[in-house]
């Protein structure tokens, strides 16, 4: 046994590098902790309005409760509100409603981490997309302080895409992220341009409403209708009658646009991009886990921004797949920051009544859309580090959004407005532009 002084500062070398990604995890995990009990009281209307009274109604009717249509979600999410409800002694209603999302932000953290060990073996990078996910102010937004359940279909959308990256078939999980809620869909292009890459029978396809039906058993069992059960994901489609709700895509460009016609070409642009990407991933001759998560990543931004009536909360699945992407491959942490950013200034408008950061979120989302749909085309590029370009993204974003809320709500076209969106805009298409541009490795 070598026991020579170089051998032991390699293993004390090797026991220090293994003990900081535990420790990194382990520090980012109590703070996510921290963040999420101080804005537990923190309520929105939609809370105050339906999640409260859900989860009410499920703690005084018990398993009865499933005989009723009171939520607006599909029975998954009953079944959840009936489990929280069975520790309702810990804590207030809304508390423990935005518990179900926090095990499953937990859930979507250790889902990241896992695709990334996998295609890199590096614990560090493991470990930073482990707390970049619980962290990620997008996250926090989402769950912590609005208890939505965006968390839960993106689960299932991210153990579908670690399947699909490991050669193996991800239908049944995102037959699951589409039983929950009808946002599942978006990964639809990925999904079916693999399926036929790999000549897997389009049989597998019936696993989709099959899923559905087999979760709704329960709900069945205790008397409610097939009819009411069906008819979830048509009820919310005419819940609204706008073409964006606060979602930073292409409708908040073409926002002068009437509501039956952008609703008609929002549905065909969506529906011939997917297939035309499907297609693509079909033909495709790139192999390997990135390329996978690429496409995904692609599928899951483009189908909200060409889609109406999004909410700005989805492209909440993007935004932690972009993060995976960025721990394989550096050259994507631009993708993964903007995205958060854009998310960021999205969800102002509906948090503080600061609806100016739509359009600036829109250019940014815009330009991820071009870039990801160009480096998807193209293939691969070397990495390079763009200092100049990252200070000018920083600054200007900061500026961005100290201008935002120093203005407050409502819409201000001042000129300030427009210089501070100008510059964000442009720094950001530079940043994009200086990861695209990076010598091939040697």
């Amino acid at each position: 046994m070598d026991t020579s002084p170089v051998s032991r500062r390699r293993i004390s070398s090797g026991d220090t590098n293994s003990r900081l990604p535990i420790a990194l995890v382990m520090l980012c995990g109590f703070a996510g902790l921290g963040l999420r009990y101080l804005v537990r009281e923190h309520a929105t209307d939609d809370a105050i309005q339906f999640l409260i009274p859900w989860y009410c109604f499920a703690r005084d009717h018990g398993i009865g409760a499933l005989a009723e249509p009171f939520t607006n979600y599909t029975p998954f999410y009953s079944y959840l509100l009936l489990i929280a409800a069975r520790f309702d002694w810990l804590g207030q209603p809304l508390s423990l409603v935005k518990a179900i999302s926090a095990v499953f932000e937990l859930g979507c953290a250790i889902a990241i981490a896992r695709i990334v060990w996998r295609a890199t073996r590096v614990p560090l990078r493991t470990a930073l997309a482990f707390c970049a996910v619980w962290l990620a102010p997008t996250v926090l937004f989402n769950g912590a302080m609005w208890a939505q359940a965006d968390s839960i279909w993106t689960f299932f959308t991210l153990v579908s895409v670690a399947l699909f990256m490991r050669d193996r078939n991800g239908v049944l999980p995102f037959a699951a992220a589409v039983s929950v809620k009808a946002q599942g869909v978006f990964l639809g292009p990925l999904v079916l341009g693999v399926l036929m890459r790999r000549r897997i029978h389009p049989a597998w396809l019936a696993a989709v409403p099959g899923i559905y039906v087999v979760l709704a058993i329960p709900v069945f069992v205790a008397g409610r209708s097939l009819a009411s059960v069906a008819g979830v994901y048509l009820e919310q489609a005419h819940t609204f009658h706008r073409l964006t709700m606060n979602a930073a895509n292409i409708w908040v460009l073409a926002g002068g646009t009437p509501y039956e016609i952008g609703v008609a070409i929002g549905l065909v642009l969506a529906a011939v991009s997917g297939l035309a990407l499907s297609m693509f991933i079909a033909r495709s001759k790139r192999t390997g886990p990135e390329f996978i998560l690429l496409a995904a990543c692609v599928s899951l931004m483009l189908m909200p921004y060409l889609l109406p009536k999004m909410h700005e909360r989805y492209f909440y699945a993007f935004e932690l797949a972009s993060i995976a992407l960025a721990c394989i491959n550096p050259r994507y942490l631009p993708f993964a920051v903007i995205a958060q950013v854009d998310g960021v200034l999205s969800y102002l408008g509906f948090e503080s009544g600061i609806i100016m950061g739509l359009l600036p979120a829109a250019l940014g989302n815009t330009f991820l859309v071009f870039y990801l749909v160009l480096d998807l085309w193209r293939g691969e590029r070397g990495f390079h580090f763009p200092k100049l370009a990252w200070l000018g993204f920083t600054v200007s974003i900061g500026g961005l959004l100290s201008y935002l809320v120093l203005a407050g709500s409502g819409w201000n076209m001042s000129p300030a407005y427009l210089i501070a969106t100008g510059l964000a805009a442009a720094m950001t298409m530079w940043l994009l532009i200086q990861s695209q541009v990076a010598r091939q490795p040697t």
